[in-house]
């Protein structure tokens, strides 16, 4: 019987994609993943609740790979059996297959590879598979494991980003917008109307802009999102509320943000949601020297958020196989060329890590 690195890539995938790993439901695809993995004698596992990490090598400096086993609900019109992959026109089609269990694949094998060739890193590299990262909460395996494991030195996220190095992501701030007014009848009351306060706080709110920008995610983005107030239709409202979506960048800190908001509107804000700091990465830092060099593609920013948010301190790139915008659509599907290239990607990468700090140590 074939070890788990002899086979294809696309085979790996597609077994991973049989498990219906939707958050909180990863157990059954962790358990086959730990005892394969084990069978090849290659890699030491630790496992904390459904988290796993594989280690090659031991001591600093430390490489740290992380992706997630947890896949979003299928989709209501979604093509074909979700959990039943199917290749067709050299895709890969599933619930999964981009996000992100195609980086996973590519990520485990590229380390068994390393560890069935010999490979001793000056150090340790190790992979994360981690839960819960679509449904985040107090359930999510990286934000769990960085309260059992020490700091990396250096980070690779598995997200689809067509193997493109993304030095800097989005963060997510949360904000609800409160005011207040006088109860009563429509007909009756002329205290103050809580709707056309949080008009005229609108307003304000439409002014006020950040000139900081990062290089590779620009500047902070505001949006009101939703907004609810009154009671009934013949009622004078006492009260509106609007939450507001912030994308964030790491040189707007969120109490800078919120000081601000306060300041300039001059009423009730609370904050929802500011777990999902923003993150960037050094272009010169050795992590990001090797993901370029090896994949020949410049840096990039990225608006939306990943795990990436539990490694803030820790000089990370986020890089993977797939498209991102095939993530949890009704069709998902990964090119498998992306798959075969993703593999000796993190593998080079790895390799020329250790590489670069060698260096820096000369």
């Amino acid at each position: 019987m074939k070890k788990i690195y002899e086979i294809p890539v696309t085979e790996l995938l597609m077994q991973l994609i049989r498990f219906p790993s939707t958050s909180t439901m990863e157990k059954d695809m962790v358990d086959w993943l730990e005892e394969q993995v084990a069978g090849t004698g290659l890699l030491q596992t630790e496992r904390y609740e459904d988290n796993l990490i594989f280690h090659l090598g031991s001591g600093r400096p430390w490489l740290f790979l992380n992706s997630h086993s947890d896949v979003v609900p299928p989709s209501a019109r979604h093509v074909g059996e979700p959990f039943n992959p199917v290749e067709k026109n050299r895709h890969i089609y599933g619930r999964g297959s981009t996000d992100a269990k195609g980086p996973v694949s590519c990520m485990l094998m590229a380390l068994l590879n390393l560890a069935a060739s010999g490979y001793e890193p000056p150090g340790r590299v190790s992979l994360a598979i981690t839960v819960c990262e679509e449904s985040a909460g107090e359930n999510n395996g990286m934000f769990r494991l960085r309260q059992k494991i020490d700091r990396p030195d250096a980070a690779l996220i598995g997200e689809p980003t067509m193997l493109h190095p993304c030095a800097a992501q989005k963060g997510l701030l949360i904000l609800k917008l409160e005011t207040e007014g006088e109860a009563g009848h429509a007909a009756r009351v002329t205290g103050p109307n809580a709707i056309y306060e949080m008009a005229d706080c609108l307003q304000k709110l439409k002014k006020i802009t950040f000139s900081e920008e990062n290089p590779f995610i620009g500047s902070t983005r505001i949006t009101p999102t939703t907004i609810e107030g009154g009671t009934a239709r013949n009622a004078h409202p006492d009260s509106c509320s609007v939450f507001v979506d912030i994308r964030t960048i790491p040189e707007v800190p969120n109490d800078v943000i919120i000081e601000r908001f306060r300041k300039e509107l001059g009423i009730s804000i609370n904050v929802f949601s500011d777990r999902f700091v923003s993150t960037s990465t050094d272009p010169d830092h050795p992590i990001a020297q090797a993901a370029r060099e090896v994949t020949g593609n410049p840096l990039f920013g990225s608006p939306t958020t990943s795990d990436w948010v539990f490694l803030s301190d820790v000089p990370t790139i986020k890089i993977g196989p797939g498209n991102s915008s095939d993530s949890h659509t009704a069709n998902e599907s990964i090119a498998i060329s992306q798959l075969e290239e993703g593999v000796p990607v993190y593998e080079k990468i790895i390799r020329r890590y250790f590489e670069r700090i060698a260096e820096l140590i000369k």
